[in-house]
């Protein structure tokens, strides 16, 4: 009951006269929570936290951190809303708004149980979305596995702090103010990932990687998504990204045939206790007679114990199909090229 009265009074607030008939948000969220994060630090009073949705037609709806709505979608003028006096953006009610961008994640949580052959177990949760200015996103381990959430933040320090501005990424477990974990990155950063052992996930920019996209920068965006559950390694997951007749074509070895086969395949460092790790260099993305077709440099890292690294360089041929909605690898060819050295991956 005292959330409803609460939501309806920030509602309230926020429904009155704008300033001039210019002030209009953009399409997209917009949020104060930097302003309200630091107001205190700067000796400023801290206001209530906004988080506004607007729409394409400029109708307007109040969201929270999920991306869930707390009200209904309205065309009513936003009360406070004005230019920020320095002409720096948009202000309600003397706290600043900054324009969201919105991001898509995924999370993988290590189950409590293991596989019944004494591997680890995760679970994959893709298509999360949520955006850079407060937003949160909420996986439950329906008791096999941890309840997590993942919050992003486009973090401008208060004034006088010697910190730069960075893109964050917080792990929460139990509590929803203090994270567990959190990683950063450039304020324009695209990607950004987290790996605790326990739990791993990243968030891309929508914009920079429609995931499932019937485009080039979808196919694209399924080789991303290759590399990312591979050192992950998420067997399971990385298993829907082939289709069930799909063949392996690697330098040096006989042709691998069918999915479970390649999977098998891929498997064989983690079993010897080592890792790679993938770089890739897209040249042509295209999509020719209902197939998706790829060129990539590529550079693998290979650890093993007891040995010295290994890097390889190379170039790969990838050709999908579109099935179930998504980009299913069906060929892949890779082979060694003397144009594709290490050195141009630095």
């Amino acid at each position: 009951m005292l959330k409803n009265v609460a939501r309806l009074a920030l509602a309230a607030l926020l429904t009155g006269a704008p300033a001039s008939a210019q002030d209009q948000l953009s399409p997209g969220i917009w949020t104060n929570t930097e302003d309200v994060y630091f107001a205190e630090a700067e000796g400023r009073e801290q206001q209530q936290n906004v988080m506004i949705e607007v729409a394409d037609d400029q109708q307007w709806r109040l969201i929270d951190a999920f991306g869930e709505p707390k009200g209904e979608w309205t065309n009513e003028p936003i009360a406070g809303l004005a230019r920020r006096a320095d002409g720096s953006g948009w202000q309600i009610n003397d706290s600043e708004l900054r324009k969201a961008r919105g991001f898509s994640c995924w999370v993988s949580a290590r189950k409590f149980a293991d596989k019944a052959d004494g591997s680890a177990d995760w679970t994959f949760t893709r298509g999360l979305e949520t955006f850079d200015q407060g937003g949160r996103v909420f996986v439950p381990g329906n008791g096999e596995a941890p309840d997590v959430t993942f919050r992003l933040r486009n973090v401008t320090w208060a004034k006088g702090s010697r910190n730069r501005p960075s893109f964050v990424l917080y792990v929460h477990k139990e509590d929803p103010v203090r994270a567990v974990s959190y990683s950063w990155a450039s304020p324009d950063a695209e990607l950004i990932g987290i790996n605790l052992r326990w739990v791993q996930g990243s968030c891309s920019l929508d914009a920079a990687a429609p995931t499932d996209s019937q485009t080039p920068q979808g196919l694209v965006a399924a080789g991303e998504t290759w590399r990312e559950l591979y050192e992950a390694g998420d067997w399971d997951a990385l298993r829907k990204l082939y289709t069930d007749d799909a063949v392996l074509m690697t330098q040096g070895q006989a042709k691998i045939e069918g999915a479970d086969s390649i999977i098998a395949y891929l498997q064989r460092l983690s079993k010897m206790g080592g890792s790679a790790q993938f770089q890739f260099a897209p040249e042509e993305a295209v999509i020719e007679n209902g197939l998706g077709i790829v060129t990539a440099n590529y550079r693998m890292d290979i650890a093993l114990p007891g040995r010295e690294p290994v890097v390889v360089a190379g170039r790969s041929l990838l050709i999908y199909k579109w099935r179930d909605g998504h980009w299913k690898l069906w060929r892949d060819m890779d082979n060694l090229a003397s144009d594709v050295t290490p050195g141009i991956f630095e």
